[in-house]
């Protein structure tokens, strides 16, 4: 009963992660000029009104999938490589929230630019970081359910979230490299995120033998 209870406890922690790692469609309604055609993050830029409610919304999603990540490991030995994604995914999002985006990407994508200077600065590499982690959470998390009849259903989620994944991280590529469409691909990226964030413990702690 007690570790059927762990189980429900990881679940429904994992689902509030995505939530709140998904709030910032309120910048919209709190503070629509910061997403005229710029990223997601510069919510979180310190001069911005309501930057400490997206700032606490990111570090609570991170230390919760932290502490998810360790438990599922708690769980089952096997799931290691899945936890170690999770985990990583909670650290790089609680990095990219503390060292925030740089001041001239707060108008524009195109201000913002992609060059290497850019791309390999600490925030954007913590968020590249916060994606692989997670696309290798859900790599392992299929390895384990591969093969199964019991879990059929559960590997047909991993796989539908790991193409999500990988089709939405390529759209956002794509659309700030021609900058357009910025805003609907950070919205898909984010959201397949939060799919991921929620169906990798979920498939994982009900995995059947």
């Amino acid at each position: 009963m007690v570790k059927k209870n762990i189980k429900s406890a990881i679940t429904i922690a994992a689902l509030f992660a995505a939530v709140i790692y998904n709030i910032w469609p309120l910048g919209y309604f709190l503070d629509p000029d910061a997403l005229q055609n710029s990223y997601v993050s510069v919510l979180e830029v310190l001069s911005k009104p309501y930057a400490w409610l997206f700032i606490l919304a990111d570090i609570l999603t991170g230390l919760i999938v932290i502490a998810v990540g360790i438990n599922l490991r708690k769980i089952k030995s096997s799931f290691r490589g899945s936890s170690v994604g999770y985990i990583v995914f909670g650290l790089a999002t609680l990095l990219d929230t503390i060292v925030p985006i740089t001041g001239h990407c707060q108008t524009t994508i195109s201000a913002c630019g992609i060059s290497p200077l850019q791309i390999l600065s600490f925030h954007d590499l913590a968020s590249i970081v916060a994606a692989l982690g997670l696309f290798y959470s859900l790599l392992n998390s299929k390895r384990l359910l591969h093969g199964g009849h019991l879990n059929i259903g559960r590997y047909q989620w991993v796989l539908f979230s790991i193409w999500t994944l990988c089709i939405t991280g390529m759209f956002l590529v794509v659309s700030v490299v021609i900058d357009d469409f910025t805003a609907i691909s950070q919205a898909l990226f984010l959201a397949s995120c939060g799919l991921g964030l929620v169906v990798i413990p979920a498939s994982l702690v009900n995995m059947k033998e």
